[in-house]
């Protein structure tokens, strides 16, 4: 029975890569850090899974993880805004420790193959793109976090190891007010291309058993045509499922480059993978409400104003202030809104 590591094993991806890996049988460990979130998680996999609770910038851990695998999926990393908050930290976790980890592999008597999970912002701005992005198109990395994911697909391409490396398009997690803290900062008509986290978990574990069609190739997992969104567009069906109307553009800004629409045909016909489309995943969400449903959408609206008070962009489009440099407090008031209406009935 194969035996196979997946570092930041309890997170969005990896939580549903460890459980499909533990569905088919393999033998799974995982490598995630040690705090009450990635315990709760793991807990539900209880003694299935060989869970080591650590960080992969430890030289020491990761050779002893590595030892003995036979594939390595690695998930396990800083993404924004934290790659740009601390600089020094984001390329220790994704530069220095998937170095670290490529070295392990390759000092295995039979090095494992290595499976690194990318981004579908790799190649910079989209708005003057019309079609969605090839995995053989030339890459333009554009801040901190592109940059550390081209380094690290230069290194795997410069190993022994045999490697697959996958550029990701946007993969929402299944939770109320699950937003990033700088969401009014994209441009409402960035492209979005959404994936089921599930779906991204049986594209990674369905590859485990292609070799020739994947092994030393970079491939685009996403949600296919009928996922592809303007980020504006996408957010509102995000505030909507959680009962908050529609926001206007001036609430959002013009960063370009946090993702793209990429072309997946070619992984979707070696993989199979794709199962969901945008409509169940905001059913899904809306419905971790439960009986709360019906109260958020009466008290939705009430939300508008306090979400568009923490726009900077809205603020200058108003010729006012913002109440806070950033969405921090915008998420909170979402988030204090969600568990208020889930604790009221």
């Amino acid at each position: 029975m194969k035996q196979v590591l997946v570092t930041g094993s309890c997170g969005n991806i990896g939580a549903n890569v460890v459980d499909l890996l533990v569905q088919r049988g393999y033998q799974v460990r995982g490598i995630d850090l040690d705090n009450k979130k990635t315990r709760e998680t793991a807990a539900r996999w209880g003694d299935r899974v060989d869970m080591c609770f650590g960080s992969i910038c430890n030289d020491a851990l990761v050779a002893d993880v590595v030892s003995g695998v036979d594939h390595v999926i690695h998930l396990a990393a800083i993404v924004p805004p934290l790659t740009d908050v601390d600089q020094a930290m984001g390329y220790a976790v994704n530069v220095v420790a998937t170095r670290s980890i490529i070295a392990a592999c390759e000092a295995q008597p039979k090095p494992p193959r290595l499976t690194f999970t990318s981004t579908a912002a790799i190649w910079g701005r989209n708005d003057e793109v019309e079609g969605p992005r090839r995995a053989d198109e030339e890459i333009s990395p554009s801040d901190n976090y592109t940059r550390q994911k081209a380094e690290c697909e230069t290194m795997l391409r410069g190993s022994s190891l045999d490697t697959v490396i996958f550029r990701i398009a946007m993969t929402p997690p299944v939770a109320l007010g699950a937003l990033s803290p700088f969401v009014f900062d994209m441009h409402p008509d960035m492209r979005v291309e959404f994936t089921h986290p599930e779906d991204q978990a049986l594209g990674i574990v369905n590859s485990l058993v292609v070799d020739e069609q994947v092994v030393g190739r970079t491939l685009c997992l996403g949600g296919g045509a009928q996922n592809r969104y303007r980020y504006r567009e996408f957010m509102n069906m995000v505030f909507g499922a959680m009962g908050v109307p529609p926001l206007p553009r001036s609430a959002f800004g013009d960063a370009l480059f946090l993702t793209d629409w990429v072309d997946s045909e070619e992984s979707q016909a070696i993989l199979d993978y794709q199962r969901h489309d945008a409509a169940s995943y905001f059913e899904e969400v809306s419905a971790e409400l439960g009986p709360a449903r019906p109260l958020m959408k009466r008290i939705g609206p009430a939300l508008t104003g306090a979400l568009l008070a923490h726009s900077r962009h809205q603020a200058a489009a108003e010729g006012k202030p913002p109440r806070l440099p950033n969405a921090y407090r915008a998420i909170t008031t979402i988030r204090r809104a969600l568990k208020a209406a889930k604790s009221y009935l």
